[in-house]
């Protein structure tokens, strides 16, 4: 499956979708599986945001409960027990601890509470309902634990993913359906007349080509970036408006035997993550205000020092420091417009809302919920077309496993990957760039297999399959190797 810049011009499509984070992927495969004629497009490669930072877990927020926002647990829940259905190869199920300690501002009681009702909103839903874990199995369970005033934990299970890949199959899936799916294909403009959009203005950013793509109803899928898209229109978009939030984690080595632990922070009392990633772990995330360019966000020193600071406490016997930090993530949250402070108080509800006649913006929302983004997106866009919806089918035909058997030649240093992965993603998954395969086709960027020595043989495996000679192949694993260290701390 390769980029088919053609597929896109002399059209006429039901949907033009812009973005190709998860809420555009859940939107171009919802809308293909109706029998919607479907382009979409991403101005750099597909899930090259916020949906490939996350902290690659599909769960039911508990911590909503605090906001008591029971809707969207309750919304979160029951999309999480629809993912484990149907893509089960990317979203399984993990245990967590909550250790509590002394001096906390959650007691064992508020949390047993908190963690019934999360049962109750699940209808039964769960990998299995919460328990009491005494300070004897707490430790047991997890050694690596600080002793000092703990008072005990809660075991629970949530769910994990891939969030790249699951993006990206999604993408996938469409574009089998039928949609054309274009990354590194940018927005630049709008065709409007009066209040209607008629086509998009884009440009090709591989080949520097220059085309118009015409649709019916355009969706502004483009998460952090919403309100940019929404001022190439003349239309109002003070609805589409935003308070964007940056979060960050940084990849450590493995901390913990099995289970994610869910912790309170010491320094403000924000709920933090250490999480199983492989043989590593992600340790995150922060919530921090953000007002630029979401793709100029960068991870900064006191993030660092202040995520480090807390694992310290945490797990004292790690004995973390900066120089075991092996990758980072940083993305920026798509929240809607609010007057809270605290971007950690702000509700991560979503809504679709409507400017002009025909383009449809997505404003919040949270990975867990992206499908029925998607399902209640594709809804309105069938009253824009005048249309009756026919029944949204996401929440029952199984997302396709697109890894390729293991087979060939294994990347020194990377177990988990083949040679043929790389040539599968070259081949089938629209790559363009290194890093398209190191961070989002791969794990590898995101693991102890990220440094030049891997990069080099994966560049090696790919420069014949994508044409490279040896300068461009050169020009890839340096441009990798330097966005690398620019993410280190």
């Amino acid at each position: 499956m390769n980029r088919d810049l053609l597929a896109l011009s002399g059209q006429y499509f039901d949907l033009l979708v812009i973005g190709g984070g998860i809420f555009g992927a859940g939107v171009a495969r919802d809308a293909a599986l109706r029998g919607l004629r479907v382009a979409l497009i991403e101005k750099s490669d597909f899930a090259s945001g916020t949906s490939s930072c996350s902290s690659k877990l599909i769960h039911g927020g508990f911590r909503y409960l605090q906001q008591r926002d029971f809707r969207l647990v309750f919304e979160a829940c029951r999309e999480r027990h629809i993912l484990q259905r149907t893509a089960p190869h990317l979203v399984r199920p993990l245990p967590f601890l909550f250790p509590i300690y002394q001096g906390g501002h959650i007691s064992l009681t508020k949390l047993r509470l908190g963690m019934s009702l999360y049962d109750w909103l699940a209808l039964r839903r769960n990998v299995a309902t919460h328990r009491t874990v005494s300070v004897e199995r707490t430790l047991m369970n997890e050694p690596s634990l600080s002793r000092q005033g703990l008072r005990g934990a809660v075991a629970f299970y949530d769910c994990q993913e891939d969030d790249a890949r699951l993006c990206i199959d999604q993408i996938l899936h469409a574009a089998e359906l039928g949609a054309s799916c274009i990354n590194y294909c940018k927005l630049t403009g709008f065709v409007t007349r009066e209040d209607r959009i008629v086509a998009a203005r884009v440009r090709d950013e591989v080949g520097s080509c220059t085309f118009e793509i015409s649709a019916r109803v355009f969706i502004n899928a483009a998460g952090p970036w919403v309100e940019q898209v929404c001022a190439l229109t003349p239309f109002d978009a003070r609805a589409a408006r935003l308070s964007p939030a940056k979060g960050i984690h940084l990849v450590m080595p493995r901390l913990t035997r099995q289970h994610a632990i869910v912790f309170e922070a010491r320094s403000d009392h924000r709920i933090l993550f250490v999480i199983p990633w492989g043989d590593c772990s992600l340790l995150g995330t922060t919530d921090t205000n953000f007002d630029g360019d979401p793709g100029q966000a960068r991870v900064e020193q006191a993030e660092v020092d202040y995520l480090l600071k807390e694992a310290r406490a945490l797990l004292p016997g790690a004995a973390l420091s900066e120089s075991d930090v092996i990758a980072t993530t940083v993305g920026v949250r798509s929240v809607a417009l609010s007057t809270i402070p605290s971007p950690s108080a702000r509700s991560r509800e979503h809504r679709v809302v409507r400017t002009g006649r025909n383009l449809l913006n997505i404003i919040g929302g949270k990975y867990t919920t992206h499908r029925l983004i998607a399902e209640q997106t594709v809804d309105a866009a069938y009253g824009l077309l005048g249309v009756r919806a026919p029944p949204c089918r996401t929440a029952e035909v199984i997302l396709p496993n697109r890894r390729p058997v293991a087979g060939g030649e294994k990347i020194s240093g990377a177990p988990e990957v083949y040679a043929s992965d790389i040539v599968h993603a070259c081949q089938q998954e629209m790559v363009v760039t290194l890093e398209d395969v190191m961070r989002r086709r791969t794990p590898l960027a995101l693991s102890w297999a990220g440094g030049s020595e891997v990069a080099s043989q994966v560049a090696k495996v790919m420069a014949p399959l994508m044409g490279w000679n040896d300068d461009e192949a050169r020009a890839q694993f340096e441009r990798y190797v330097e966005e690398r260290k620019r993410k280190l701390p």
